[in-house]
């Protein structure tokens, strides 16, 4: 069973006698569905169902000649409205299913970010039109959680108190890391001095003060799976919704961490603490994506 079903509210679903009575509401009354050409005579199919407002189950099969229908793997996704740009996303596709991972080097988060593809069969036409090579950088950034937890903000007074000795603001170190990449010695050189001091501060501060009261936010790998990061961030806005079909209870929460924001589901079984507008999220996340190619977005 997949392991981010209950993030949607699909809590109680242990086993695949226990899915076929939502598989076959995914197959009966779809939301969206996709299809699209692969070879002269396979098709690809993506079914998604919302079980709630900006929340699902997509399934991913193929159509042969014959018109017969085969499903190959599933999963739950949960929509974003917040679009970030990135240098450059490229796509890989996973060696065990058709599903695809899209990666790109973030200079926000300092690190190479990688996400599960959730638009797969869009994907699939531009690869059929040999098109899939065009330069992308946009991205809806989401992610589906199963543990986390609510803690305060960092206070405003104790925030700016430090902002003058942080070194280089992320403007300038976007600019700085861009520069770096080309093989400007200088800027390599800045980022060395500013990670140093910041190295040193952190050090002298660690000493009397609680690593969540430095950290404001964190975005880092966790695991041995690409997808999956452990991140705190800024909370920028709470819903809590209902599953349709379990009537579970779940929070999507829109979160900010290292100046990048998405879009977060987590059941509310599963979240420590009271969430609200202002406080941080902290906790494990599974990263999906969906590439923003023409307009309308694929998001629909």
């Amino acid at each position: 069973m997949h392991s981010y079903l209950r993030a949607i509210g699909f809590s109680k679903i242990t086993s695949r006698m226990l899915l076929e009575p939502v598989y076959r509401k995914v197959l009966a009354e779809p939301t969206r569905k996709t299809v699209t050409s692969v070879s002269a005579d396979t098709k690809i199919i993506q079914l998604d169902r919302d079980f709630g407002d900006g929340f699902g189950l997509s399934l991913v099969g193929e159509i042969a000649a014959d018109g017969s229908l085969s499903i190959e793997h599933y999963f739950p996704y949960v929509t974003s409205d917040q679009l970030t740009n990135q240098e450059r996303i490229y796509i890989e596709k996973h060696g065990d299913k058709e599903a695809f991972a899209g990666i790109s080097d973030s200079y926000e988060l300092g690190m190479t970010l990688i996400f599960f593809l959730r638009n797969i069969a869009q994907y699939e036409h531009t690869t059929w039109l040999n098109v899939s090579n065009l330069y992308m950088n946009k991205v809806y950034l989401s992610a589906l959680s199963t543990q986390g937890k609510i803690i305060l903000n960092i206070s405003p007074q104790e925030d700016s108190g430090h902002a003058e000795e942080s070194g280089i603001n992320q403007a300038n170190r976007s600019k700085l890391l861009e520069a770096a990449r080309q093989g400007d010695k200088t800027a390599l050189e800045s980022l060395t001095l500013d990670d140093m001091d910041t190295y040193s501060l952190i050090n002298k501060r660690v000493r009397h003060e609680d690593i969540l009261s430095i950290v404001d936010t964190n975005f880092m790998p966790y695991g041995i799976e690409t997808e999956h990061y452990s991140l705190i961030g800024n909370i920028l806005k709470v819903e809590e919704k209902v599953n349709s079909f379990t009537g579970e209870h779940i929070y999507i929460l829109t979160v900010q961490t290292n100046d990048i924001a998405m879009t977060i589901a987590i059941s509310k079984e599963d979240l420590m603490g009271e969430p609200a507008v202002g406080r941080r999220f902290k906790g494990v996340v599974w990263l999906q994506g969906c590439l923003l190619y023409t307009s309308p977005s694929p998001r629909d």
